[in-house]
């Protein structure tokens, strides 16, 4: 931080400290409400202490930008600024804002100990408007950005990843896959058909995302994984409804793009496109939804493995072959590992607001085996499917990845339940094994057909 905004600052965190209450503006539409808060804190993190209210509780977990001001000086000496607001919780937990705000604010502490339930709201700063002159705040009015603010993403990167970018490849491989095999087959292949095909994908499942993150928010629910995108929201980068509409609009222009695709292959093609986008509702706790969250396990294995590759071949060239089907199961499990490797590390938290998964359901020593054995049956089915002749000799070249599988095994043999919280980030190597298998495994069916 350079010496001008040192200076801010320290400017704002005089102004806050002199003044008992803020106003804060919150909410959007028929739920936009605005109060005045009692308020402790500094210039980069500030705690509101609110009376308890539903209301404030569901604008903020709608949208969780604000505006804010502190104006007892007005018009010559006050603060101005936007940020995130998070509902923490009820006071009580909080003993030490609880003793702040006694010492700043004597002349509250009758409000602080007759009512009862009072809440926390905090708020991170994005940016703070200082007026501290004498000319009615007419002159150049300085602005004090806190440096966690500077290092958020931008907003192109924030719909990036609310749309899960790092999950795109869990789609598109089978796709790729599936056109790959449909090199193999007899019919006449229409290439031009793959990318429209592979666009429409790619949209139920960014809508999948999106509905999820956003059904998850609304209900208070944690559902850890690479397919739910939902730090975007906890951390109060973008609205609640945006990510909802957006989502919706995914699934209809996949629809879209499905009915030209269905009006060119006929109606064989429109039932796996009517169990594709029923799936990515069910996933997402549309309409229905489910107590048992273990049906996202099975929609995963079977929607980004054998549905995407029979429907990508069937696509290209108007038929589908049990070869595909056998090839494509590889491809299942491994995305199903990246799923499931997500929700290891909830052996470590759980709590009321986790959903059951099946790796809750299993136990640790159950779901550590299982992982491994998603890891690991891939492999073993391409060597039989070598032996068989169904994939050609080149398919040995998915063995290449093999490092990456141990990259992502090791680690959860190496901790203990109380220890499941480091496998937080085990998605990563999960997901790169499947892209390097998937890849390596496209590789292998190029290589075999052009050796043909």
């Amino acid at each position: 931080m350079d010496a001008l905004q040192s200076r801010f600052r320290e400017k704002a965190a005089e102004v806050l400290q002199e003044n008992a209450t803020m106003i804060v503006a919150m909410g959007r539409g028929r739920a936009s409400s605005i109060e005045t808060f009692y308020c402790v804190g500094t210039s980069d993190e500030l705690y509101c202490i609110v009376k308890p209210n539903p209301d404030i509780v569901q604008a903020i977990r709608d949208d969780a930008h604000v505006t804010f001001t502190v104006n007892k000086g007005f018009p010559n000496r006050m603060l101005q600024g936007t940020g995130r607001a998070f509902f923490m919780g009820g006071l009580d937990a909080y003993p030490q804002i609880r003793e702040q705000a006694q010492a700043k604010i004597p002349e509250a502490l009758m409000f602080l100990t007759t009512i009862r339930n009072l809440g926390v709201l905090k708020i991170l700063p994005d940016q703070i408007y200082i007026t501290d002159d004498t000319n009615l705040g007419l002159g150049p009015r300085p602005v004090y950005l806190p440096t966690a603010a500077l290092e958020l993403p931008g907003r192109r990167d924030r719909w990036l990843q609310a749309m899960g970018i790092s999950a795109w490849p869990a789609s598109l491989v089978p796709v790729l896959i599936g056109a790959l095999f449909a090199g193999y087959a007899s019919a006449e292949v229409h290439w031009s058909l793959l990318i429209p095909f592979a666009i429409a994908v790619l949209l139920v499942q960014v809508g999948t995302i999106l509905v999820n993150t956003s059904d998850d928010r609304v209900r208070g629910r944690k559902r850890q994984g690479a397919l739910g995108a939902s730090r975007v929201l906890r951390d109060g980068l973008l609205p609640v409804h945006h990510l909802l509409w957006v989502g919706a609009l995914c699934f209809g222009v996949g629809a879209i793009i499905g009915l030209f695709l269905v009006g060119l292959r006929g109606l064989p093609l429109l039932l796996f496109g009517l169990v594709g986008i029923l799936s990515g509702f069910l996933y997402a706790g549309w309409p229905v939804r489910l107590r048992w969250r273990a049906m996202d396990d099975i929609i995963v294995f079977l929607c980004l493995g054998p549905l995407l590759v029979l429907s990508s071949m069937f696509v290209l060239t108007g038929m589908y072959h049990h070869s595909a089907l056998l090839v494509s199961l590889p491809i299942g499990l491994l995305a199903e590992a990246v799923f499931y490797s997500s929700n290891l590390h909830a052996h470590s938290d759980g709590g009321p607001a986790a959903l059951p998964s099946l790796g809750m359901a299993l136990g640790w020593e159950t779901s550590r085996l299982v992982f491994g054995g998603l890891i690991v049956l891939p492999y073993i089915l391409v060597l039989l499917l070598l032996l068989l002749g169904i994939l050609p000799g080149w398919g040995m070249l998915v063995f290449v990845s093999a490092p990456l599988a141990v990259w992502a095994v090791a680690p959860v043999w190496r901790v203990t339940p109380g220890q499941a919280q480091s496998l937080a980030a085990l998605e990563r190597p999960a997901i790169w094994l499947h892209l390097a298998f998937g890849l390596l495994l496209a590789l292998g069916l190029i290589l075999g057909h052009v050796g043909s």
